[in-house]
């Protein structure tokens, strides 16, 4: 009896252990076991032997379905096991609209694990993990070349790299049966999952700023130069001055990007202290422009970090008025500075990669990977944008000269949404953006970025 007990206690112990591999704290879909029943007949034979077999569905021991095929490119070919991802859209039928739905294995869906082989020697080039809900998101091993069996990871995000050729302890076989729980356990200490890793219900103070925002969209009018100082009162933003209004516009907010950025910060900064921004302390100067240089000349002419010191100014000021201490500038921490990524995929290769420009910032074609990075570690923190444009200035002792200025702001609030896709609204002027459709404007331009507490006490006025 004693013995017959121990069985089914060990049987028991085996079960839980199999479950339990199919769970981890990234709530990622895990084809473990299914890769361990199939590895003999899908990961080892030549491309030949793989031709003649059809795709084929199978389920973890939690009920979650994963199909199996082969893919094929010029020089690879690929073991795809795909998780069954159901997706809803609307259909009219008759005049009535109704809900369907269609199930598919998408091979970069949250979960999806791909091996990919040499056509010719059949030897592994690469295993992918696919662990987010945005399918450029993704961990991906490969054999080291010169180091015999040992294993390099990369961690890639939106095309960028935020961990490449980190050395792995296992070798790429062991990983063809590896879950995701063992994959967590052996870079946890070298790849930046933190980058990833989201808290739901920890954006809801956004997310109420942004239906705040979008509410009063269409009561606000662009006007170059248009702010308005700390009593509501119209003025110009880069003097302070009052400005006169148009009695069309009077129950109008008139704003450039400028005074937008401020109006926002000031529906935080009202709910505490009275009032909002005074205009005057937010156009001190945050960056040093060499007397001797060409820069310094054009800078008297044209403010050339107007933007810059303002967002800059305004984040100190929201800082001050949150901790009831004041902080300049120079003291707030406000600038974002990180530099998540070393490297990206580009036509010629994999290049090395250019971070955070004292500043400047960062390449608008970076940003939107930076925002995700920033979505995941700071998510109580929308950004202020300051745009440093690159402008033509005519020619001097006949060479082409230029100049950049940050002349436009703007808000940036970076989020998950509930299915734990990234998301990003941008509002710039009074108008709302897209991420896309804001980086698609200033796709020649660095965007410089100063971090924001959000709150639910949020009252634009």
């Amino acid at each position: 009896m004693s013995k017959i007990r121990s069985i089914f206690v060990l049987l028991i112990f085996a079960l839980a252990g199999s479950v339990f591999a199919e769970y981890n704290r990234m709530g990622v879909p895990d084809s473990d076991t299914i890769r361990e029943s199939i590895a003999s007949a899908w990961f080892y034979p030549s491309l030949k032997n793989l031709r003649g077999k059809k795709a084929e569905v199978r389920t973890n021991s939690i009920g979650q379905k994963f199909q199996i095929r082969l893919e094929e490119s010029e020089s690879t070919f690929s073991v795809v096991v795909a998780p069954e991802v159901t997706l809803s859209f609307s259909v009219v039928s008759d005049g009535v609209e109704g809900k369907q739905t269609v199930s598919e294995y998408a091979a970069d869906a949250c979960g999806s694990w791909i091996l990919t082989r040499d056509s010719i020697t059949g030897k592994p080039k690469s295993i992918k993990y696919y662990f987010a809900k945005d399918g450029d998101v993704f961990v991906q091993f490969s054999p080291d070349t010169y180091a015999g069996k040992k294993t390099l990871a990369d961690y890639v995000i939106g095309g960028c790299y935020a961990a490449r050729s980190v050395p792995v302890g296992v070798s790429m076989e062991s990983l063809y049966t590896a879950s995701f729980n063992r994959i967590l356990t052996i870079t946890e200490k070298t790849l930046p999952w933190r980058y990833v890793e989201i808290y739901p219900g920890q954006y809801e103070n956004k997310k109420s700023m942004i239906a705040k925002i979008k509410k009063v969209l269409s009561k606000i009018k662009y006007e170059k130069d248009g702010a308005y100082n700390e009593f509501g009162d119209p003025v110009y933003a880069s003097s302070g001055s009052p400005r006169a209004v148009d009695d069309a516009d009077m129950n109008y907010l008139t704003v450039d990007s400028n005074g937008f950025v401020k109006w926002v910060v000031d529906g935080l900064i009202n709910p505490i202290s009275g009032s909002g921004t005074l205009v005057a302390p937010l156009l001190r100067k945050t960056v040093s422009v060499n007397p001797m240089g060409h820069a310094h000349a054009l800078d008297d002419k044209d403010d050339l970090n107007f933007s810059l010191d303002w967002t800059r100014n305004l984040a100190a000021a929201r800082l001050s008025s949150q901790t009831r201490k004041k902080y300049m500038y120079e003291e707030s921490g406000v600038d974002v500075s990180i530099t998540p990524f070393c490297a990206e995929m580009t036509s010629r290769g994999i290049e090395n990669l250019t971070g955070y420009i004292p500043n400047s910032g960062y390449r608008s074609e970076f940003l939107a990977q930076t925002l995700y990075v920033l979505a995941a570690t700071e998510p109580t923190y929308f950004y202020l944008a300051a745009i440093r444009t690159r402008h033509p200035s005519g020619t001097k002792n006949g060479n082409k000269t230029e100049y950049h200025s940050f002349d436009d702001s703007a808000v940036i609030f970076p989020y998950f949404d509930e299915s734990g896709r990234f998301s990003c609204t941008v509002f710039e002027s009074g108008v709302e953006y897209s991420l896309g459709s804001f980086l698609s404007k200033h796709g020649d331009c660095y965007v410089h970025l100063t971090r924001v507490l959000s709150s639910d006490r949020f009252f634009p006025q």
